[in-house]
């Protein structure tokens, strides 16, 4: 009995001390409405809210999106803009990142599925006074599926680190897309390191290298780069808040069950680097060639690129329907159908 006892008061401290705690952590949490802040508070927005003012974010603060829309002017990020998953922000003025020359970090993150969309510019500062106190950074993180959607300019003052990173998943990917001029420090000035990023610049571009980045443009356009063009990103540059379509239209992949039957036939060649089974390639219905490995890859041809109307010019002089190929700059297997290249991609099967 004592036992029991022992046992049901350890879990009411338990119990108590987990609302004490959370208590204390929504209280360090100050719900923003709007106000001045202050450096070395959070604030915290649930819902949606509509600030008619300009918006300064201090160093050492930090404006945390849980959940709904902010909608605001011009914003000043000296400290962290956190956008969370499903959450945006929209803009109808500029919004600057960093302060030049401050040796001060600020960022704006963007969780899952969440965006950042702005009839106005975005204005990246560089706090390292172009590399001579290195140490601090002005970036944008973009999680998986995330939009950073720009209708008007994109301005990167680093040269040396990149303005866009991806904190998202691997196998994930997110949208920097910018309608106007794009223009940056110049040098070693790169937009992103990361491939996930896939970044759109839909005017011209100066001054700003592409880096690791999935890049299209200049003067980008769906026909340039069909592989990396979002559904829901309109072509018209004057057409602002394509961002939510873009993150509706990532969730839109059609999946069906394969076909039941019996197969007709089954493998007769196989290629393998591991111990043959007696059972392989035998035991793999309806193929011609089966290649095995746990450490390899198969490597198709690679080339710089080809149009998808063949062009003079293009890596292949003469393509052959049915003809697969790697295109280096698109980042796709493209197939040929005897008249287009086509990426290879996942769709429904009708």
């Amino acid at each position: 009995m004592d036992s029991l006892f022992f046992l049901n008061l350890n879990k009411k401290i338990i119990s108590l001390l987990m609302v004490v705690f959370y208590a204390a952590v929504n209280a360090q949490c100050i719900p923003y409405t709007g106000q001045p802040m202050i450096s070395g508070n959070t604030y915290c927005l649930n819902g949606n809210l509509n600030v008619g003012t300009n918006i300064s974010i201090p160093n050492g603060a930090t404006l945390l999106i849980q959940s709904g829309q902010l909608q605001s002017v011009d914003i000043q990020v000296v400290g962290v803009l956190d956008i969370g998953d499903g959450a945006s922000v929209k803009s109808t003025g500029t919004i600057k990142v960093g302060s030049f020359g401050s040796q001060q970090n600020s960022k704006i993150t963007l969780g899952t599925k969440s965006f950042l969309s702005l009839v106005g510019s975005v204005i990246q500062e560089d706090p390292t006074f172009g590399g001579f106190f290195p140490g601090t950074t002005s970036v944008i993180e973009m999680g998986t599926s995330s939009v950073v959607e720009i209708c008007g300019t994109f301005t990167q003052q680093s040269t040396t680190y990149p303005s866009v990173e991806y904190i998202g998943i691997p196998t994930g990917k997110a949208y920097c897309i910018a309608k106007a001029d794009v223009s940056g420090g110049g040098g070693a000035s790169i937009i992103s390191d990361d491939s996930q990023i896939v970044a759109i610049a839909m005017g011209s571009v100066t001054g700003l290298g592409m880096g690791n980045a999935s890049f299209c443009g200049p003067n980008a356009t769906k026909a340039m780069c069909p592989a990396l063009w979002p559904e829901g990103l309109s072509e018209d540059k004057t057409s602002c808040g394509n961002a939510p379509v873009i993150i509706d239209d990532m969730d839109g992949v059609c999946t069906k069950p394969g076909m039941a039957g019996a197969p007709d036939g089954f493998t007769k060649f196989g290629i393998t680097v591991q111990q043959k089974n007696e059972a392989w390639p035998e035991n793999i219905p309806n193929g011609f060639l089966a290649l095995e490995s746990k450490s390899k890859g198969f490597v198709v041809t690679r080339v710089q690129h080809v149009s998808q109307t063949p062009q003079p010019g293009d890596a292949i002089a003469d393509p052959k329907e049915g003809m697969l190929l790697y295109d280096i700059q698109d980042k796709c297997i493209k197939l040929y159908n005897g008249t287009e290249w086509k990426c290879v991609q996942q769709s429904c099967n009708d």
